[in-house]
């Protein structure tokens, strides 16, 4: 359930995240950002008590894409969701989130979140994704909070002692070397080892079209 007492704005967010979690496999984000907007819009309109919109948004927007996949002919299992974790969402969850992404795209749903993040994204990880032609302008750093943590397919642990409250099928624990205060060539080979465990990983889930720099 989406928290009622969280800001009308982070809930509206989340109810976002949550239609292109589910239908991201069925529809451009742009189609689904539009149908967003224009149910946001028009709720906001006519009512005059803020507290239920986003659950009145979520439930017509989720009808309506229902109703188009289904005149559309699309079916079929959920995208395969993984869920990265690391301490500060600073480097590895960070790193491992954009290769995978890069490598595979909307086929699989991917997310990174810290148990404790802080002090932004590691320079040095951006530096060495931007010379793999990874794209980092969407990264940002993202605490687990109610909502924005889905049942995944598969929950990976990075540097984190003991299993946090996290949802998911299949929980894995890769052995990856901090980033944090590392000189450049040691990041790029970090980096390195996370692109073959995520590329074992897809092979895993059958996602095996491995484009990643």
């Amino acid at each position: 359930m989406i928290t009622p007492g969280s800001n009308i704005t982070d809930r509206f967010a989340i109810v976002r995240e949550d239609m292109h979690r589910r239908y991201g496999q069925y529809f451009y984000a742009d189609t689904i950002d539009a149908l967003l907007d224009e149910k946001i819009a028009q709720a906001k309109a006519t009512a005059k008590i803020e507290t239920f919109l986003p659950v009145t948004v979520e439930r017509e927007v989720s009808s309506e894409l229902e109703q188009r996949a289904e005149a559309a002919g699309r079916s079929g299992t959920a995208r395969p969701e993984i869920l990265f974790v690391c301490e500060r969402n600073a480097g590895r969850s960070q790193l491992a989130s954009a290769i995978t992404h890069q490598a595979v795209g909307d086929r699989v749903f991917v997310r990174s979140v810290g148990l404790n993040p802080s002090g932004g994204i590691d320079p040095q990880v951006l530096e060495v994704l931007q010379e793999r032609g990874v794209p980092t302008g969407h990264m940002y750093q993202k605490e687990i909070v109610p909502r924005t943590v889905h049942r995944a397919s598969v929950v990976v642990l990075m540097g984190v002692d003991e299993v946090p409250g996290i949802p998911g099928d299949r929980v894995v624990r890769w052995d990856i070397a901090d980033p944090a205060g590392q000189p450049i060539e040691k990041v790029r080979e970090i980096a390195d080892d996370v692109e073959a465990h995520v590329k074992n990983l897809l092979d895993e889930l059958g996602k095996t079209n491995f484009n990643a720099a």
